[in-house]
């Protein structure tokens, strides 16, 4: 076993075990609006209103939960760890983003940050099959003659399908 294998394992077993944690507390931590119902929305720290925001509905933390505690799951395994990491890095960069501008407690960004770093760094140990997988996707194909009449023909149709469903929406 490499160097980098046992770095790479361990970093995998490391974000996993944090991130299935916080998407696992993830319902408990919004509920109730956590006290802030009595407050003004103009009294609200950025802390307070995204917490409120979140807490207003159960639903949407639990989901962020769930996807927090599959990708986690995704990564304890060599099969699917790229499909954990790339479930988790825009939920993980949506929380560095949120606990930026909302002004977190700085040892949740702090955390959020270094998770976030720490599935760059996966991908970057998965850059060959990524790459591979990229040549797969992007392989030149045999050229349609009737390509051009394809496009064509598929640009009116959303144009139409686009000018349709707007007019429906201003008689709704």
């Amino acid at each position: 076993m490499t160097f980098q294998k046992i770095i790479e394992r361990t970093l995998r077993y490391f974000v996993a075990f944090f991130i299935f944690v916080y998407g696992a507390a993830k319902p408990l931590q919004f509920r109730n609006n956590n006290g802030f119902p009595n407050k003004l929305v103009s009294e609200l720290s950025g802390m307070e209103l995204m917490w409120s925001f979140f807490g207003y509905t159960q639903t949407l933390p639990i989901i962020i939960g769930a996807l927090q505690v599959t990708g986690a799951l995704f990564l304890l395994f060599h099969r699917t760890k790229i499909i954990g990491t790339l479930l988790l890095i825009p939920i993980m960069l949506n929380i560095v983003l949120f606990d930026i501008f909302y002004q977190v407690k700085t040892g949740a960004t702090v955390n959020a940050i270094v998770f976030l770093a720490i599935l760059f760094i996966l991908l970057f140990f998965e850059k060959d099959r990524m790459l591979s997988a990229l040549k797969i996707i992007n392989q030149k194909k045999e050229k349609d003659p009737k390509r051009i009449l394809l496009f064509t023909i598929c640009a009116i149709l959303a144009a139409m399908l686009f000018f349709i469903y707007t007019y429906l929406q201003k008689i709704m």
